[in-house]
C-alpha cells in the first residue's frame, strides 16, 4: 500500500499560524508585559509634560530636552519589548526546526508582525504628549501637513528599529540574562553617542552613524523647527546670536533623509536577525 503524499504548508500559511499563536501568547501569558510595554509610554509622557510643560515649542532648551526625552522614551520602549523575544525561545526554536513545517521566515515575520503592531500602539500612546497640553507647535508640517503626525511618524520608527534591534541581540545571545545584561549598555551608548548630550568629537563622531538615536533625534528636532526658537537668554538679551544648526534643518528633504536612514537600520537589523535565528538550531551554545 502507498504512502500518503506529506504536503508541506507554505511559509505564508506557517506566518499566519505563528502570528496568531505569538498574539495568543503575548495576551494570555504575558498580562504582567502588557503594564510594562503599554505603561512606560504613558509614564515618558508624563515626565515630558513636567519637565517641558507650556515652554514646549516656546524656547529651544526645554524644546530640546522634551525630543531628548522623547527619543529616550522610544529607544527603552523598543528595546525593551523585544530583548527576550527570542533567546527564551531557543529550545522551542530547534524543536521548531526539526518538523517539516518550520520556516525561519515565517517564525520572524510572525515577531516582525506582532512588534509591528506593539511599536504602533506605543508610539500612539508618547505621541498623545503634543494633545495633553495645547502645545504651539508648527501646524504645517515638513512631509505630511499635520505637524503631530510627522511626530508620530519619527516616533513609531524610534521604537520600531530599537525594537529589531532587540530582536537581533536576542538572536545572537545564548542566555536571558546575557541579553538582559546588554539591553543598559545599548541604551547607553544610544544617549551619549546620539550627540545631545555632549559634543562628539572627530575620533568618536563616525561610531554616531550606526545609532538610530541620533537620527531620530535630528528628525525630532527638525519637525520641532529647533533651529526657529528662541533661548532662553534672548527673553532679557534679545541680542544673543542663536546660530541655527544644520542637523535640524526645517525641510522635507531632510526629514525625509532621517526616516530613510532609520529605514536602513530596519532591513540591516532584520537580515542579522534572520542570519542568527537560522543558526540556532545549529548553535550548540545553548545546550
Amino acid at each position: 500500500m502507498d504512502r500518503p503524499e506529506f504536503k508541506r504548508k507554505s511559509w505564508l500559511s506557517e506566518l499566519k499560524s505563528l502570528t496568531q499563536e505569538y498574539c495568543y501568547d503575548f495576551i494570555d501569558n504575558k498580562s504582567g508585559s502588557l503594564l510594562k510595554v503599554f505603561g512606560f509610554p504613558i509614564i515618558a509622557g508624563i515626565a515630558i509634560k513636567v519637565i517641558a510643560g507650556k515652554n514646549m515649542f516656546v524656547n529651544y532648551e526645554d524644546t530640546r530636552s522634551a525630543c531628548f526625552i522623547i527619543m529616550c522614551a522610544a529607544v527603552w520602549c523598543g528595546l525593551f519589548n523585544s530583548i527576550s523575544a527570542v533567546v527564551s525561545e531557543r529550545a522551542n526554536i530547534k524543536q521548531r526546526a526539526a518538523t517539516p513545517n518550520f520556516y525561519y521566515i515565517s517564525y520572524l515575520g510572525s515577531r516582525l508582525i506582532v512588534h509591528f503592531l506593539i511599536c504602533l500602539i506605543q508610539s500612539l500612546i508618547l505621541s498623545l504628549v503634543f494633545r495633553i497640553e495645547p502645545h504651539r507647535y508648527a501646524r504645517g508640517g515638513l512631509v505630511l501637513n499635520s505637524t503631530l503626525l510627522n511626530f508620530a511618524i519619527t516616533i513609531f520608527l524610534l521604537i520600531y528599529v530599537a525594537d529589531i534591534l532587540g530582536l537581533a541581540i536576542s538572536s545572537i545571545v545564548k542566555k536571558d540574562s546575557w541579553a538582559s545584561a546588554c539591553a543598559p549598555y545599548i541604551l547607553i551608548a544610544e544617549l551619549i553617542l546620539s550627540g545631545t548630550l555632549f559634543k562628539l568629537g572627530p575620533a568618536i563622531k563616525p561610531f554616531s552613524t550606526i545609532m538610530e538615536s541620533r537620527f531620530g533625534m535630528e528628525a525630532l528636532g527638525s519637525i520641532a523647527r529647533l533651529n526657529d526658537l528662541q533661548l532662553k537668554i534672548q527673553k532679557t538679551v534679545p541680542n544673543v546670536p542663536h546660530e541655527p544648526e544644520k542637523i535640524y534643518d526645517a525641510t522635507a528633504e531632510h526629514l525625509l533623509r532621517m526616516w530613510a536612514y532609520l529605514g536602513i537600520f530596519v532591513i540591516v537589523e532584520t537580515i542579522i536577525a534572520y542570519f542568527f535565528i537560522r543558526n540556532i538550531s545549529k548553535d550548540t551554545r545553548g545546550k
